[in-house]
């Protein structure tokens, strides 16, 4: 993977005044098997994009962080929320959602105050935290404050990095499967909604964010689609480690080429 999509980390990462990614094949044809990939794990295990796929992506073209990745999961998480929608109840996220708010808020201020490669780096090191918290033996207790807590960092992490699945997934760790995957699927669908539209409202939603993200959707329902096919006879732990490698590395890669770009 080349450096030179990392050398320009504002929202309009251009080369020679033209999108990257379009301007290599091979770049796209990476990001569509990424997000193919990452959101057919993710209707499968409930993660995928912010592991798998957006490391790549922010390889590619660093403007992937936040919105982009944000779009293609709201499409994902509509598409399962209509296929599970008897199974859809709103429960205690009503408190989480509140917590989303909040971070959401503290995430745009931030956006505004601090430069873009600073969040590519908090992408970078966030993702390989996650990593390493889903290997932990680490329990977090199921409770109103708690999901208030994990509501509030996931709305901080997922507005700024794209990445605010396991702040609040943590909460959810010891309880009930199918309660789980009712509630934190209604929870993304609407807490991804606010995030885009608080990203929209500050101007952290450009016309090039728009162009990276559109020619990836068909690989969001190709995944979607893979994901109903493979069905129970899928055992996501099976892939674990190699997701663990892959997200590591690729974050480092980000890591190294940012700092090497200073």
């Amino acid at each position: 993977m080349t450096s030179y999509a990392l050398k320009q980390h504002d929202n309009s990462s251009h080369t020679n005044g033209k999108i990257t990614m379009f301007n290599d094949p091979n770049l796209l044809i990476l990001a569509l098997v990424a997000v193919t990939l990452g959101a057919a794990l993710q209707s499968l295990a409930g993660f995928g994009i912010g592991v798998i796929a957006a490391p790549i992506l922010v390889m590619i073209d660093p403007a992937f962080i936040s919105a982009p990745i944000l779009m293609m999961g709201l499409v994902l998480s509509l598409l399962n929320s209509i296929h599970y929608r008897q199974q859809l109840k709103f429960g205690n996220i009503g408190v989480a959602l509140f917590g989303r708010f909040a971070g959401s808020l503290l995430a745009v201020v931030l956006l505004l105050l601090l430069p873009p490669i600073f969040f590519t780096l908090c992408f970078a090191v966030f993702i390989m935290l996650c990593v390493l918290l889903s290997y932990s033996h680490f329990h977090i207790k199921y409770s109103p404050r708690n999901l208030f807590i994990g509501g509030f960092f996931s709305g901080l992490a997922g507005t700024t990095t794209s990445v605010g699945g396991p702040p609040i997934a943590m909460v959810y760790q010891n309880s009930d499967l199918n309660s789980t995957r009712a509630e934190l699927g209604l929870f993304f669908l609407i807490a991804t909604l606010i995030s885009l539209t608080l990203l929209l409202i500050s101007g952290n939603f450009s016309y090039h964010q728009l162009q990276l993200t559109l020619p990836l959707l068909p690989a969001i329902f190709l995944g979607f689609a893979i994901s109903l096919w493979l069905g129970k006879r899928f055992k996501p732990n099976y892939l674990k480690p190699a997701i663990a490698i892959l997200s590591l590395t690729s974050s480092a890669i980000i890591v190294l080429q940012l700092v090497n770009d200073l």
